[in-house]
């Protein structure tokens, strides 16, 4: 099994020198403290003595610790808690949202979109607070009970021993609260993100939700994960309490047993008044250090939990993506597929032996029954996945060597299946080009047969399309799709079934669209409608994940095979 790494540590250790700041900072402070407290401490035992007691001889020193102090908490918070998880949460979120455009496809597939984003999300949150609260409070706790423990022991060092025996109760206390809270965090963590997936889905098919009545049925999933949330809330919330409650009770045991002690030592002259005294100041201290430190980890753990979740994604494989940047071929065969398997599952083949050699300029086309491996086909193409086994080339280099950004600059995709973002329609087709004018945006339109529609649009280009291009037809949101395909103007297109979901008039725009857009170009095609392939080179017939019939139009009608009977039934 592959050892995980743990990338929020890296962050941490990377700014690690603001912690010891902190730290040094903390220890200053508690050595303040220890200092004004034995100043007071050696006054009152002079006075008691019988010795004169000159304000001025340690009042400055004790108002000059006081506002150090001050200033030494200030600090402390500042280094040990905000500039350092402001810088490691920075840089964190950074490199999770880099990790997102590098994760292998099968992940982002597979994985729950809402579980994803409350990952990067409310998790981070927590990620945060965590660098915030739990983890320089156990800090601060630690170098103050080293600092106070040392003291108490100057004072009296069975005072001490006293102190040190009731913390292996509290330790075995805080590890069964730990546990619990721990397993009901990744619990309500879980529940929230089937809640986002809940509002997510409504969201996105309120049209199939409305149109089939779903309302009810959506509700009744939301309240009933509402419910299991409040009821997991509840047996936390109570623990929680439970935790505070102990961490009361323990702390006042030690608190007793010390004060108590302490009186003894004092009645047989083991221990000064003004020991005691000093004793008493610092016991709170002390006790608050000495019992907080197991508790913080019971505080800690839930953010911890967040922690793993979002190392989960960090853990994931990145997509294979080699270095070169260019071809090498010697001949047109810009794409060449041989023996090619592979399947999404172990022991679950989808393409079979697979083999396909695409020419520079050609136009094929891949046909078949649904389910028959076209479309795995063209996300091995796009290096969305790589094979089991058998040789993907793409211009003379196998596609592992390729940097995948570089492969797929020279294609492009217009698929059946468009997405357009939240944006204005120029921006949209701009996507195929960035650094593209508004001139050749307006004249890739002209090509794909969408300008005249987009100027009859209120504020023409700069008009939103809404969610997923909610505002358009299936038909407009294609030919948008081929202009952007269009500008980008890559040497490879792929064309998934682009005219499988539009009407008769439609489906004459988009072809005269593709025609543009096909002119000078390789073309790889899915066909729905084979009425739409018939010009093609050469078309290829895909069943059960084998290739089982290829050749022209013509031909394969001829052979009234497996091609003669698709084309028959339409």
């Amino acid at each position: 099994m592959k050892k995980r790494k743990h990338f929020f540590l890296r962050y941490m250790a990377k700014y690690s020198y603001l912690l010891i700041g902190g730290l040094l900072v903390t220890g200053l402070l508690s050595l303040a403290v220890v200092r004004g407290t034995s100043v007071i401490s050696g006054a009152i035992d002079d006075m008691l003595s019988g010795k004169e007691i000159i304000l001025g001889a340690f009042l400055p020193e004790f108002i000059a610790l006081t506002l150090a102090g001050f200033v030494l908490a200030f600090l402390g918070q500042q280094f040990g808690g905000l500039m350092y998880s402001v810088k490691v949460i920075r840089d964190y979120r950074i490199y999770v949202v880099k990790k997102l455009y590098r994760i292998e496809y099968a992940y982002l597939k597979k994985e729950n979109m809402a579980t994803i984003i409350n990952k990067i999300n409310s998790d981070m949150a927590e990620a945060e607070s965590f660098l915030q609260g739990s983890f320089p409070a156990l800090l601060n706790n630690v170098a103050a009970l080293v600092i106070y423990a040392a003291y108490v022991g100057s004072l009296n060092i069975s005072l001490l021993l006293v102190l040190a025996v009731s913390y292996p109760v509290v330790f075995w206390i805080s590890s069964i609260l730990v546990k619990k809270i721990g397993a009901l965090t990744g619990t309500y963590r879980a529940i929230s993100d089937v809640i986002t997936g809940i509002a997510q889905d409504a969201l996105s098919g309120i049209l199939v939700l409305r149109s089939f009545g779903l309302e009810d049925y959506f509700q009744k999933r939301m309240q009933q994960a509402t419910k299991d949330l409040v009821d997991n809330e509840e047996k936390r919330t109570s623990i929680s309490n439970i935790v505070m409650l102990v961490r009361k009770m323990v702390q006042w045991l030690p608190n007793i047993i010390c004060a108590v002690y302490a009186v003894v030592l004092v009645s047989r002259g083991d221990l000064s008044l003004g020991g005691l005294l000093a004793f008493v100041v610092m016991l709170e201290r002390l006790v608050g250090a000495f019992i907080g430190i197991p508790f913080i980890f019971v505080e800690a753990v839930g953010n911890i939990v967040c922690i793993r979740r979002i190392e989960e994604i960090l853990n994931t494989p990145d997509e294979i993506s080699g270095t070169e940047t260019d071809g090498k071929t010697d001949n047109d065969v810009i794409i060449s597929l041989k023996n090619i398997s592979f399947g999404y599952m172990e022991n679950n083949t989808v393409l079979d032996g697979i083999d396909l050699a695409v020419r520079t300029g050609e136009n094929i086309a891949l046909v078949g029954a649904s389910g028959g491996g076209k479309s795995t086909l063209f996300n091995l193409l796009c290096a969305f996945y790589t094979p089991d086994s058998g040789s993907y080339q793409l211009y003379g280099r196998e596609i592992i060597e390729w940097n995948a950004q570089a492969a797929r600059e020279r294609m492009a995709l217009v698929s059946q299946n468009v997405f357009l973002f939240p944006t204005t329609v120029e921006e949209n087709i701009a996507y195929g080009n960035p650094d593209a004018t508004h001139e050749e945006i307006v004249e890739a339109c002209k090509k794909a047969q969408i300008h005249d529609f987009i100027m009859t649009l209120p504020q023409g280009y700069q008009t939103v399309t809404g969610e997923r291009g909610a505002i358009l037809s299936g038909g407009q949101k294609q030919r948008i799709s081929i202009a952007r395909a269009i500008l980008k103007n890559a040497p490879i297109l792929l064309l998934d079934e682009p005219t499988s979901a539009v009407d008769v008039e439609t489906e004459e725009l988009i072809q005269k669209a593709l025609e543009n857009v096909m002119k000078g170009r390789t073309c790889i095609t899915i066909a729905h409608r084979l009425s739409t392939i018939q010009n093609a080179d050469c078309i290829y017939v895909m069943s059960g994940g084998k290739i089982v019939e290829h050749g022209t139009h013509a031909a394969l009608l001829d052979a009234n095979g497996v091609y003669a009977k698709l084309y028959a039934s339409g």
